[in-house]
C-alpha cells in the first residue's frame, strides 16, 4: 500500500467532511436567526396593532448572581447620634421594624425626590443605601427601597423605609426595615433582556391596548421567603403608562423574573398593600 497516497486521500475526505459539516452549521444558524427575527417581527407587529408604544430600553443584559440576606433586628446601637432629633420604638414587629417620631417636624419646603432623599440620608440609620421609589402626595407617604450594589430590592417587607408628613409638608416620622449581611451566592446567571420581559408581559395579557412602556430597571425581588433569611432573584421592573376607564393614563409598575429559565410575571400587589398599610 502506498501510505502517502492513502494519507492524501484521508486528508481530502476529512476536508470535504469538515466543509460539509460547517455548511450544515451555517445553514442551521441562519435558519435559527430567521426564526428569531421573524418571532421578534411578529411581536413588534402585534404590539403595533394593539397601539402599544415601547421606548428604548436597556440592551446590555448583565449576568448577576442571586442574593441572600437576613432580616435585621433594630436596637439602640442602630440609632446612635440620632436620638437628639427623634424618639424611637424598637419593639414593633419584634424589633424587625424601627419606628421613628421626630421631636420637631422636619420641613420639606417642597415634596420632591431631592428633599425626601436628603431627609432619609440624614435621619434614618444607614439611609444612604435606600433609594426613593414612589411618592403619594394624597396619602402623604414616600416609599424608599433598600439597595445592594446599586440594584433596588423591590417591595420586600424587610427592605424599605416609609416616610410620613403632615399637611404643612413637614416630616413627622418614618418606619424602617432592613436586611443585614446581604451577599451574593452561586454563579452569575444569564438574564432575559428588558425587551424579552416586555414580550412576556404582552403574551400574558398584562399590557393592554394603548399602553406605553416607558422604562426598565434591573433589581431584585424575593424568590424564597424563609423565617429569617431571604433569597432574592434578579427582577425586571417595567414602568408602564396604561389607559384607565375614563381615558386618562395611569403609571404602573410590572415585574418579571429576569432569570432566563423562568422569565415569569411577578405579582407584587400584596407586598405593595402591606408596605403602604404598615
Amino acid at each position: 500500500m502506498d501510505w502517502n497516497k492513502t494519507k492524501t486521500i484521508f486528508i481530502i475526505v476529512f476536508s470535504i467532511l469538515n466543509v460539509f459539516l460547517y455548511s450544515m452549521y451555517v445553514n442551521s444558524y441562519n435558519e435559527g436567526k430567521k426564526v428569531e427575527v421573524l418571532g421578534q417581527t411578529n411581536i413588534e407587529d402585534e404590539l403595533k396593532a394593539s397601539h402599544i408604544k415601547v421606548d428604548p430600553l436597556p440592551t446590555d443584559v448583565k449576568e448577576i448572581a442571586y442574593i441572600s440576606g437576613k432580616t435585621k433586628t433594630f436596637d439602640e446601637t442602630d440609632t446612635v447620634g440620632l436620638t437628639d432629633t427623634q424618639t424611637f420604638n424598637y419593639t414593633m414587629n419584634g424589633g424587625l421594624t424601627l419606628q421613628s417620631t421626630l421631636k420637631t417636624p422636619y420641613p420639606l419646603q417642597k415634596v420632591t425626590n431631592t428633599t425626601l432623599s436628603t431627609f432619609v440620608e440624614t435621619y434614618a440609620p444607614n439611609g444612604a443605601v435606600y433609594k426613593l421609589f414612589s411618592i403619594d402626595k394624597e396619602k402623604r407617604i414616600a416609599i424608599f427601597f433598600q439597595t445592594i450594589q446599586k440594584h433596588t430590592i423591590f417591595y420586600n417587607e424587610s427592605a424599605y423605609i416609609k416616610v410620613m408628613w403632615n399637611e404643612e409638608n413637614e416630616v413627622t416620622g418614618y418606619v424602617q426595615t432592613a436586611f443585614k449581611n446581604l451577599t451574593t451566592f452561586g454563579e452569575e446567571n444569564t438574564l432575559i433582556s428588558a425587551n424579552q420581559a416586555v414580550k412576556t408581559l404582552f403574551e400574558k395579557g398584562y399590557l393592554p391596548e394603548y399602553a406605553h412602556v416607558k422604562s426598565a430597571e434591573l433589581g431584585y425581588s424575593t424568590l424564597v421567603p424563609l423565617t429569617e433569611t431571604r433569597v432574592l432573584s434578579p427582577t425586571w421592573r417595567i414602568h408602564v403608562e396604561v389607559q384607565v376607564e375614563d381615558g386618562k393614563m395611569k403609571e404602573v409598575d410590572l415585574f418579571v423574573n429576569a432569570n432566563a429559565v423562568d422569565g415569569q410575571y411577578i405579582d407584587m400587589q400584596d407586598n405593595k398593600k402591606q408596605i403602604e398599610r404598615d
